[in-house]
């Protein structure tokens, strides 16, 4: 299940209930408050975890998204875009059961200042916005096999691939609060099933009964070709070792007992076109779609009245300050010797393996 998006903005608010709805931002008829500017805040705060910013940053970060989010609405609402509000009562709904009931999601809604229509207003502009990228940006995006091939061929270095093996799986969980008795039953458990593999069982079937995993809906499989290093290291060595067709001992690892077996296993080389074709399409038009996002935006902001209300959003609205030059024939100290500017590769972000 998705995280609600109104949980978020439940949490969001309860943090920002200090602020009194205190217009700070005016892009053309829409106004956007403190409140508006401190959940953005925290959003860009959460997406530059680990990275070194400052407040300064951050808000500009939080108003450059806020303008962005709000020229897409109002370019969603000129398409003419609306949403059931039979589908957005239904999403509130959903999510008001995520919240742990009636009584919790007005208590969430009372300790954040927020009355049940602002929740509405909020989905109903969010699933708005969906339906028009879903809509009026998938036109924008088509992207057809020969689009894919041309990709593929002119970029092979992409869809190279080393040594890669492919498993099916049985896991039984254990918690890692489970006493010594529970945990021999589920080891047991683990045993039982690898004797009815090895005694001839069809893995998928045992997997489908008894697996804990997702992946026993398709019968214990791993979808996906796994290279060195993307495993567990208590798993890699025993599972590596294994030809195909063999299944593994009971494995332990902090989930629990994995039982595997080893389906099959290809040399370092590159993936066919036939089998990264369905992600490359999905790729390339999720591409296109964030190009035209970015073009209705750059369009439209061109065209807006942006007005700030507030100093720190003033502030964050004009360029940054560019970075203080060395005086003449001096360099800062450390500093590599100045070097005539190269033109920038073309971005490399095709997924290696789509």
């Amino acid at each position: 299940m998705r995280k609600s998006l109104l949980v978020s903005v439940i949490a969001a608010a309860a943090a920002s209930a200090a602020f009194a709805a205190t217009p700070v931002l005016r892009v053309n008829d829409t106004v956007l408050t403190d409140g508006d500017l401190a959940m953005a805040k925290r959003v860009v705060a959460m997406q530059m975890q680990g990275m070194p910013s400052t407040d300064a940053v951050v808000t500009r970060h939080a108003v450059d998204q806020l303008i962005s989010k709000t020229l897409v609405l109002q370019a969603a609402r000129d398409a003419k875009i609306t949403v059931d509000p039979k589908a957005v009562a239904a999403s509130i709904d959903e999510q008001r059961s995520q919240l742990g009931g009636p009584e919790a999601f007005a208590k969430a809604l009372a300790a954040a200042g927020l009355t049940e229509q602002d929740l509405v207003q909020k989905e109903t502009d969010r699933m708005i916005i969906q339906k028009y990228l879903e809509t009026e940006m998938t036109k924008r995006a088509a992207v057809s096999d020969a689009d894919a091939k041309a990709y593929y061929d002119a970029n092979p270095k992409q869809f190279a691939h080393p040594e890669e093996v492919k498993v099916r799986m049985i896991l039984i969980k254990v918690n890692p609060a489970a006493d010594p008795k529970e945990e021999a039953a589920l080891k047991a458990r683990a045993e039982e099933a690898r004797r009815r593999v090895t005694s001839g069982e069809d893995f998928a079937k045992v997997a489908t009964e008894i697996s804990d995993d997702p992946s026993k809906a398709k019968g214990g499989e791993i979808p996906t070709w796994i290279q060195k290093g993307r495993m567990l290291p208590d798993l890699e060595g025993p599972v590596w070792a294994l030809k195909p067709g063999e299944v593994s001992q009971v494995l332990r690892s902090k989930y629990g007992y994995h039982i595997f077996k080893m389906e099959s296993r290809r040399d370092a080389g590159q993936s066919t076109f036939a089998e990264v074709e369905p992600t490359l399409v999905n790729f390339l038009k999720n591409r296109k779609v964030d190009d035209a996002i970015q073009g209705v935006i750059q369009e439209r902001r061109a065209k807006a009245k942006i007005e700030a209300l507030d100093p720190a959003v003033k502030a964050a609205l004009e360029p940054p300050p560019a970075p203080a030059a060395p005086k003449s024939g001096t360099a800062a100290p450390g500093a590599a010797p100045a070097k005539p500017a190269m033109p920038a590769k073309p971005p490399t972000d095709a997924p290696k393996q789509p």
